[in-house]
């Protein structure tokens, strides 16, 4: 093939622009980030009309898991062929289902019950925030400067870090009397991903 002034023309003289498949994939991870984003915002507002309500309940249903979960760790150990045996996860499960079912047996039984409920299950999403806080910090420092969505990343990783640390340090009080905050930060991170579509969008 020739161009206007007789000189060869080469694939590498056509500019780069992306294939159907991935125009496709694009948009459906953009509306799949839209669908988790206004999720996020559903149960942020919920939680922030309702706190006392949203925040009792999300602890029994916490506990709940944690309780099925140790149970499964349990039944599996026995199913398991004697050589895949692993008994740290039967001890993982045993506790996890003694803990759990001190926590639910005491918080059906009493008003101090469903306190300590709250306290365990707050400190254990504290530490799980915290994970995550770190590991998006790591993240958002490891990506190139200019890298899109860079900055909301380090954020949301930093709102993470605060949160964990003040559930943490008072888990009663940042569980129970101010459950909005969870609204809050729903509907933060809910703002966060859409500001990031929206960035990428921009650059793309």
């Amino acid at each position: 093939m020739k161009q206007k002034n007789n000189s060869s023309y080469t694939i590498f003289d056509a500019a780069y622009e992306p294939v159907e498949e991935e125009k496709g994939a694009d948009r459906t991870a953009q509306k799949s980030v839209l669908a988790v984003a206004l999720i996020l915002a559903v149960l942020g507002l919920a939680i922030f009309i309702f706190p006392v309500a949203a925040g009792t309940g999300l602890a029994f249903l916490i506990t709940v898991g944690l309780f099925l979960y140790g149970l499964s760790q349990s039944i599996l150990f026995f199913r398991l062929p004697k050589e895949l045996r692993n008994s740290w996860a039967l001890a993982n499960g045993i506790l996890l289902l003694i803990a759990s079912g001190i926590l639910l047996t005491g918080a059906l039984m009493s008003t101090a019950g469903v306190l300590q409920m709250i306290m365990a299950s707050s400190f254990l999403v504290g530490v799980l925030t915290a994970s995550i806080g770190l590991s998006q910090l790591t993240a958002a420092l490891s990506e190139a400067p200019k890298t899109p969505g860079r900055g909301w990343t380090a954020l949301g990783g930093s709102l993470n870090v605060l949160l964990s640390l003040f559930m943490c340090v008072n888990p009663i009080f940042s569980w129970f009397a101010l459950a909005t905050v969870w609204g809050i930060y729903l509907m933060t991170a809910a703002i966060v991903l859409l500001l990031g579509v929206w960035s990428t969008r921009v650059h793309a």
